[in-house]
């Protein structure tokens, strides 16, 4: 690790303290509804005073995949930190900027733009041939040894990148395997020495979802329990729509802790203080019912689609710092390059996140996806329109701890963690229903790195409306929720999100019930 001067390590404590003294007694007084934050309550993000950084910090960027930013609120409009303590503490340390937006609303060219600033254009691909000076070539010239781990684009090739592609690859088949084990190998390429660029793409929390915040998967295959039921043939159905929010949050607590585990790596190697650290994600998504896509920005959804975290921890920065600027992701090069006091070495469309352009700066502005229009929202509806998304996650999925995040959709909320043998049955208990990979229930192993925590399957016979049902797991009513079907196909189908730790090591006993005017049981399948 790098040495400071004593006197230079005392007084930046000391104007820590003093710094620290009035945060902290304002943060215990905050409004416990607040989300997230008004712009007039914009904090500065002019760069705070620090101890001497080394004169070429190791940099890491580190760009996650379909991320709402808004989803890491809590109730005080803060990065949630019980649910995900690795977000929130690297904010702490880091400037936040919560009102970071998106250019664009497909990986294929929100990534590129990150690493390139340039603004999209109709036709180009993610390849090098398309966009032949980005942020690599600027640590090239400066001398840095640069680790990329590129998973929807290839800006950086092998002879300029250890682990670099040449051609671009094949995203789907790296979303349905292999995301965890890339990430843990980029991990461990960090270690200190010569000045290192680390950059790495991690398709999560983007679907399929399959991981809960233990790490711990769903299922054995990638393969959804009821076939397509994340895709449009369910995005009519509001408890659906639900039930996959419910499964995407879950993962986000899974890429939080991966997270974690790129900020313990450097701090094990001694580099995390001196190191410039860029977090951000691609795009957002719409969370919506009754959308025909969940990934297409217009000035409608630009309040779901656009937000996207954008954290920037400095070298040897030591205070949180809040900014409300709109900041793009087509300004994190400029960012960097400000940040590390050189010149990006081209002409780029984007600007620093840290300067006057973007504090001043008082709408959402970008493309649409077939590059017909650009889109221009005022930020104050802009800001209005996140405020409500958020109330209503929080009202359904609540904050904090993840209990509320299981008890909050479906109706008959009441009866969870209630004993089926105290619920009145029907005597009509023919079994009509079949519980997907229902053997996984047998003997359940953690130690396997599986637990079946969503349990989903058919259902038989039905009126053709919706049925409110139950799922209990060794005779407790674990959750609840409703029957659906996926357009242009006949069959009922029904999904649950049961806590983790409802599962027992071993065997468990699974029964689906009909929940019939909200106090009796049918059974209508078991294993």
């Amino acid at each position: 690790m790098r040495r400071f001067p004593v006197t230079l390590l005392l007084g930046g404590v000391l104007a820590l303290a003093a710094a620290l003294l009035p945060v902290l007694l304002a943060s215990a007084s905050g409004d416990a509804t607040q989300a997230p934050a008004r712009a007039e309550r914009v904090v500065k993000a002019t760069p705070p005073k620090l101890l001497k950084p080394p004169r070429k910090p190791h940099v890491v960027l580190l760009i996650v995949d379909e991320l709402p930013s808004d989803s890491l609120l809590d109730r005080r409009g803060r990065i949630d930190p019980v649910r995900y303590p690795n977000f929130a503490a690297l904010a702490a340390d880091s400037t936040w900027f919560r009102n970071a937006y998106s250019i664009y609303d497909s990986t294929t060219k929100a990534v590129p733009l990150i690493l390139d600033g340039m603004w999209p254009r109709p036709g180009s691909v993610q390849h090098r041939s398309h966009h032949p000076r980005s942020i690599f070539d600027m640590f090239r010239r400066r001398g840095y040894r640069m680790v990329a781990s590129e998973e929807a684009s290839a800006l950086c090739p092998p002879r300029m990148c250890r682990g670099g592609r040449a051609v671009t690859p094949n995203i789907p088949a790296l979303l349905n395997r292999g995301r965890p084990a890339r990430y843990h190998r980029w991990v461990r390429a960090i270690r200190d020495g010569r000045p290192t660029f680390w950059m790495k793409h991690l398709l999560l929390p983007h679907g399929p979802y399959l991981y809960l915040p233990s790490g711990a998967r769903t299922r054995p295959k990638v393969t959804d329990l009821v076939p397509r039921m994340t895709g449009e043939v369910g995005f009519h159905d509001e408890y659906l729509t639900r039930h996959n929010e419910q499964r995407y949050l879950l993962q986000l607590g899974y890429t939080d802790r991966l997270l974690g585990k790129l900020l313990r790596r450097l701090k094990r190697e001694g580099i995390y203080d001196e190191t410039l650290i860029v977090v951000v994600a691609d795009h957002g998504y719409l969370w919506r019912s009754g959308v025909a896509t969940r990934r297409r920005a217009m000035a409608g959804t630009a309040h779901e689609l656009a937000p996207v975290p954008l954290i920037v921890k400095r070298p040897v920065q030591r205070r949180g710092r809040v900014s409300d600027a709109f900041a793009r992701t087509l300004d994190v090069p400029s960012t960097i390059a400000d940040v590390l006091g050189i010149r990006l070495g081209y002409r780029d469309d984007g600007r620093s996140a840290f300067g006057r352009a973007a504090r001043r700066a008082r709408r959402v502005t970008f493309p649409t996806r077939d590059f017909d229009a650009v889109v221009t929202v005022p930020g104050k509806r802009w800001l209005a329109q996140r405020r409500r998304v958020v109330r209503r996650r929080l009202r359904q999925f609540g904050s904090g701890d993840l209990a509320s995040l299981y008890t909050g959709i479906g109706p008959n909320r009441e009866l969870i963690g209630r004993d089926v043998s105290g619920v009145a049955r029907v005597t009509d208990s023919a079994r009509r229903g079949t519980i997907a990979h229902g053997g996984l229930f047998s003997n359940v192993s953690r130690r396997s790195g599986v637990v079946p925590a969503q349990i989903a399957g058919l259902l038989e016979g039905g009126s053709g409306r919706p049925r409110d049902l139950a799922v209990a797991v060794n005779g407790a009513i674990a959750a609840v929720g409703r029957s659906f079907r996926l357009a242009g196909r006949p069959s009922e189908s029904f999904a649950f999100m049961v806590p983790e730790q409802a599962l027992r090591d071993g065997h468990n006993t699974i029964e689906v019930y009909e929940v019939i005017d909200g106090r009796h049981l049918r059974l209508l399948a078991r294993r």
